[in-house]
C-alpha cells in the first residue's frame, strides 16, 4: 500500500471510527499508476537508446562522405551531407554539434562566395548560440562574419568582427584559430593601407602558429610580410622573410608553394640588384611552373622576365618574353571564364540543394511529429491496459485493506502524540539553549556582535559598555563598524573585511579601537562568515572582538628583550674576534723577536689556527642571523687566508663551494679541519721548486649530508702514513676534530693526495 501525505493524516486524526473511502480509493488508484509508470520510462528510454545509437552510427558515415567530397570539391554534396549531420544532432538535441555543422555549412558558402547564403545560416547559428555560453561558437559568428564582410568589400565591419573573434578564440584557448583571425585580420588591414597595424597583425599570427608547429601557415604570414616590405621599398627585409618561406616550404611545402616562393624570391632579389641571383630563381620559378602546367604562375614570370630585360635593355629578350606572356594570359583567361562558369554553376547547385534540403527538412520534422504521435498513442494504450490490471489488483485488496485500517489509525494516532510530545520537549530545550547562549552573550569578557552582508550591525553583547563606554544601543546606531576604529587603523581593518568576502573564510587581524572617551586600546577580532544555504553568499557575520593590550606589551617586552640578547651576541663575538687579533698579534711580536726557523714555523701554523677561528666569529658578527654561519662564505675566505700566508706563485687553488649554512659549534671544528688540510698540502705536497693544484670542493650528497674535498696533484703521502697513529701535531688535531663532529674522513693516494670529509649540518645534541 502507498503511504498517506501529511494533509491525509490531519484529516484522519478527527475521526478514528470512520474510514474515508473516496479518499483511500483516490489514493489506490494513485499508487497504481505510480507503481507503472517505471514500466513505462524504461520502455521509452529503450527506444530512445536505440535510435541515439542508429543516428550516432549514421552521423559518422555522414562525415566520412563530407571528407571524401571536399577532396573533390563536390559542393553540392558536401553542403547537402552536412544538412542531413545538422538534422541529426538536432534530433539529439546537442547544440554544441549543431553549432559546429552550421559552421562548415556557412565555410561551403563564403568558399563558393554565397554571401546572401551564408549570412542566412549566420542567422540560424546565432539563434541557436544563444542557448550556450561556450565562447568558441561566438568566436567563429563573429569570424564568419567578418570573412562575409570582407568579401563584400565591407573592410571596416570586417576588422572590428576580426577583433571580436579574436578576443572570443582566446578565451576559448584555442592558439591556432587565434593566429588565423590575426592573418585575416592582417589582410583587412591591408586592405585599408594599414601597414604597420598589419604588420604588427602577421607577426601576432607567426608566433600562435609557431606555437603550434603549423610550418605551412608560418611560411604564408612570411610571404605577407614580405608583401607589406616590398610596398615599403624596404628591399632587403623583403628577400629575408621571402627566403625564410621558401626555406619552410622546401621541408614541408607543397610543389604550387615552392613555386610561388622562387617567384617571390627571385622578385626580392632583382629589386635589391642581385640580378644573378634573381634570374637563377626565375628560371627555378618557370621551370617548376610548366612542371606543374600552372597557367597563372607561368604569365606572371614571363611578365617579370620581359620587365627584367627592359630593365637591362634587352629590348628583344623583352620583346620574346613578352609575346610569350600574351599568349599564356590569353590562355589563362580562357581558363578563368571555365573557372567562372564553374563557380557559378557551383553556386547554382548548392542554391538548388539548399533548397531541396531545406524541404527534406521539413518532411523530417512531419514525419518526426507522426513518429511521435505513433509513439504517444501505443504507451497510452498501455497506460489505459496497466491501470485496468492495476484496478484489478486494487479491488482485490480492497477487503484486506479495510479490516486493518483501524489498527493502523491507531498506531498513527499513538504516532502523532507522540511526535506532539517530542516536539514539545524539544521547544524546551531550544528555549533553554537560547537563554544559555543570551547569558553566555551577555557576560563573556569578549564583545560580540553580530552584522549582515551590508555590515550593519544586528547585535552587540552589554560587554561592549566596557570595552568602548557605549552603550548597545549607541552602538547598533552607528553608520559603521569603523566608527569603533582608529583612523590610523582603518584602512587595515576594511582590507581583511574584503578579503574576507573574497575568500569566504574566517580572518583575524589586530588593530587599534577608539573609546567613547578618544583614548585607544589594542584590540583583536576574529570575523567569521555566515552563508545563506540556498545562494552559498555570506549572509551575515559574527565577530569576536577582545581587549589585548596586555598582549601587545609582553610581546613589545620579549622583542626588545630579543634584540638585547642579539646585542650581546654580537658584541661577544666582536670581543672574541679582537682578542683572537690581539693573540696573533702577539704572535707576530714573538716572530720578530726569536730567529729559530722551526719555532717560527709553529707559531705561523698557530696562527693559522687562530685566525681559523676567528673567523667564525667574524662571520657571526656581520650575519644577520646569529645562529647559524654561511660556511661556503667562510670557506673561501679561509682559503685567501690560507694562500695569501703562503705566498707561494707555484700552487693555484681551485674552488667548487656550493651554499651552506652551519652552526658556529659545527663552524669551528671543520674549519680547523679544513685549515690543517690545506696548510699541509702547501707545506709537503710541493717540496722544492715542484708547482701543482690544491682543489677544494663542498658539496651536498644525496642523502642530505654534505662533504668537503682537499685535493691536490703533489708527491703523495709517506708509505707509512696512518690516520689511526698520527705522526704530526696537525693529523692528531683533524684526527681529533672529525670524532668530535662525527663525521667520516677519507683519503686516497693516487696522482696526488684526497681527503675526503662527509658530515652532517644537523648534529646531535
Amino acid at each position: 500500500m502507498c503511504k498517506s501525505n501529511e494533509r491525509d493524516q490531519d484529516e484522519w486524526s478527527g475521526n478514528t471510527e470512520e474510514f474515508p473511502q473516496n479518499n483511500m480509493m483516490k489514493k489506490t488508484r494513485i499508487c497504481s499508476i505510480l507503481f507503472l509508470i517505471p514500466f513505462f520510462a524504461f520502455s521509452y528510454g529503450v527506444k530512445e537508446s536505440s535510435d541515439s545509437v542508429l543516428i550516432v552510427h549514421r552521423i559518422d558515415s555522414l562525415n566520412n562522405l563530407v571528407s571524401i567530397y571536399l577532396q573533390k570539391e563536390n559542393f553540392q554534396k558536401v553542403l547537402e551531407y552536412n544538412f542531413m549531420i545538422a538534422d541529426d544532432y538536432s534530433r539529439l538535441g546537442d547544440n554544441e554539434n549543431i553549432i559546429n555543422s552550421y559552421i562548415r555549412i556557412i565555410g561551403v558558402f563564403i568558399r563558393v562566395k554565397a554571401y546572401d547564403l551564408a549570412e542566412k545560416y549566420m542567422q540560424v547559428m546565432e539563434e541557436i548560440t544563444r542557448k550556450t555560453t561556450n565562447p568558441v561558437s561566438k568566436a567563429w559568428i563573429f569570424s564568419n562574419q567578418a570573412q562575409i564582410s570582407l568579401g563584400k568589400g565591407k573592410i571596416d565591419v570586417a576588422i572590428r568582427n576580426f577583433y571580436l573573434a579574436i578576443f572570443y578564440f582566446q578565451k576559448g584557448n584555442l592558439p591556432w584559430n587565434e593566429g588565423r583571425a590575426y592573418r585575416l585580420l592582417g589582410d583587412a588591414l591591408l586592405e585599408k593601407n594599414l601597414y604597420e597595424k598589419a604588420f604588427y597583425s602577421y607577426k601576432t599570427s607567426t608566433l600562435f602558429f609557431q606555437q603550434s608547429h603549423d610550418d605551412f601557415e608560418v611560411a604564408v604570414n612570411y610571404t605577407r610580410i614580405a608583401h607589406i616590405y616590398q610596398i615599403l621599398n624596404e628591399n632587403h627585409q623583403n628577400l629575408e622573410y621571402n627566403l625564410r618561406a621558401l626555406h619552410i616550404r622546401e621541408r614541408s611545402g607543397t610543389k604550387k608553394m615552392i613555386n610561388n616562393s622562387y617567384l617571390n624570391v627571385g622578385e626580392a632579389y632583382w629589386l635589391i640588384g642581385q640580378k644573378d641571383s634573381a634570374r637563377f630563381y626565375m628560371d627555378l620559378a618557370l621551370k617548376l611552373a610548366k612542371q606543374n602546367k600552372n597557367t597563372y604562375l607561368i604569365a606572371i614570370i614571363y611578365d617579370e622576365l620581359s620587365g627584367f630585360a627592359k630593365a637591362e635593355k634587352k629590348f628583344k629578350d623583352a620583346l620574346e618574353y613578352y609575346n610569350v606572356s600574351i599568349d599564356y594570359h590569353k590562355q589563362l583567361n580562357a581558363e578563368q571564364n571555365d573557372a567562372q562558369i564553374s563557380l557559378m554553376a557551383a553556386n547554382h547547385s548548392i542554391r538548388a540543394a539548399e533548397a531541396v534540403n531545406a524541404l527534406m527538412r521539413q518532411e523530417n520534422q512531419i514525419q518526426d511529429l507522426q513518429f511521435k504521435h505513433r509513439r504517444l498513442k501505443t504507451i497510452l494504450y498501455e497506460c489505459v491496459f496497466l491501470f485496468l490490471m492495476g484496478l484489478i489488483v486494487f479491488i482485490n485488496t480492497m477487503n484486506r485493506t479495510n479490516r486493518k485500517r483501524k489498527n493502523r489509525l491507531l498506531v498513527l494516532n499513538t504516532q502523532l502524540k507522540a511526535e506532539i510530545q517530542e516536539r514539545i520537549e524539544a521547544d524546551g530545550r531550544s528555549r533553554r539553549s537560547e537563554a544559555l547562549y543570551r547569558f553566555l552573550a551577555e557576560n563573556t569578557i569578549d564583545v560580540i556582535s553580530l552584522l549582515d552582508s551590508n555590515m550593519k550591525r544586528l547585535f552587540i553583547s552589554p560587554s561592549c559598555e566596557k570595552f568602548y563606554g557605549y552603550t548597545p544601543a549607541e552602538i547598533l546606531r552607528m553608520n559603521s563598524p569603523l566608527d569603533l576604529v582608529e583612523p590610523s587603523h582603518r584602512v587595515t581593518v576594511n582590507y581583511h573585511l574584503l578579503e574576507l568576502f573574497r575568500t569566504k573564510k574566517t580572518v583575524q587581524y589586530r588593530y587599534k579601537a577608539l573609546r567613547k572617551d578618544g583614548s585607544s586600546f589594542w584590540a583583536e577580532s576574529h570575523v567569521n562568515p555566515i552563508f545563506d544555504p540556498e545562494t552559498g553568499s555570506i549572509s551575515e557575520m559574527i565577530t569576536t572582538v577582545r581587549n589585548i593590550s596586555q598582549q601587545i606589551i609582553h610581546e613589545e617586552e620579549l622583542a626588545e628583550n630579543e634584540r638585547q640578547k642579539d646585542f650581546l651576541l654580537r658584541e661577544i663575538h666582536n670581543r672574541v674576534k679582537n682578542n683572537f687579533a690581539i693573540l696573533i698579534s702577539l704572535m707576530n711580536m714573538q716572530q720578530d723577536q726569536t730567529g729559530n726557523m722551526e719555532l717560527n714555523r709553529s707559531i705561523a701554523d698557530l696562527q693559522l689556527r687562530v685566525r681559523t677561528m676567528s673567523l667564525v666569529h667574524e662571520q657571526l658578527y656581520h650575519a644577520q642571523d646569529i645562529s647559524a654561519i654561511p660556511f661556503d662564505e667562510y670557506l673561501l675566505n679561509l682559503i685567501f687566508i690560507i694562500s695569501s700566508s703562503y705566498k707561494n706563485d707555484r700552487v693555484k687553488v681551485e674552488t667548487d663551494i656550493r651554499p651552506c649554512r652551519i652552526s658556529i659549534e659545527l663552524a669551528l671544528p671543520m674549519g680547523l679541519i679544513v685549515n690543517e688540510l690545506i696548510t699541509n698540502a702547501y707545506k709537503y705536497a710541493f717540496p722544492g721548486n715542484n708547482t701543482g693544484t690544491i682543489w677544494v670542493k663542498l658539496l651536498e650528497e644525496p642523502d642530505g649530508k654534505y662533504s668537503i674535498t682537499i685535493r691536490d696533484d703533489g708527491i703523495g703521502l709517506p708509505e707509512n702514513f696512518s690516520m689511526k697513529k698520527p705522526q704530526s701535531m696537525g693529523t692528531q688535531i683533524v684526527q681529533i676534530l672529525v670524532e668530535q663532529v662525527d663525521a667520516q674522513l677519507e683519503f686516497t693516494v693516487n696522482g696526488g693526495t684526497s681527503f675526503r670529509i662527509l658530515f652532517s649540518i644537523q648534529q646531535e645534541k
